[in-house]
């Protein structure tokens, strides 16, 4: 399952994560049924002065 973690300034990747982690409220990973990969899925709640609420009602089911 991947991390996020924060890995040498010159590596050529694996910064994905660490900037989902940075701009969502909330994040995960969900492996698939078949073996065959992965889901990440992620969250950014609108703010209650915009019509959101800052607490989560239900978290939505990732797509096949």
């Amino acid at each position: 399952m991947p991390l996020a973690i924060t890995g040498d300034p010159l590596d050529d990747g694996g910064r994905g994560l660490v900037l989902v982690d940075a701009v969502t409220d909330e994040w995960g990973v969900i492996k698939r049924w078949d073996g065959g990969g992965k889901t990440v899925w992620f969250e950014c709640l609108a703010p209650p002065e915009l019509g959101g609420s800052r607490f989560r009602t239900a978290r939505p089911e990732p797509r096949p």
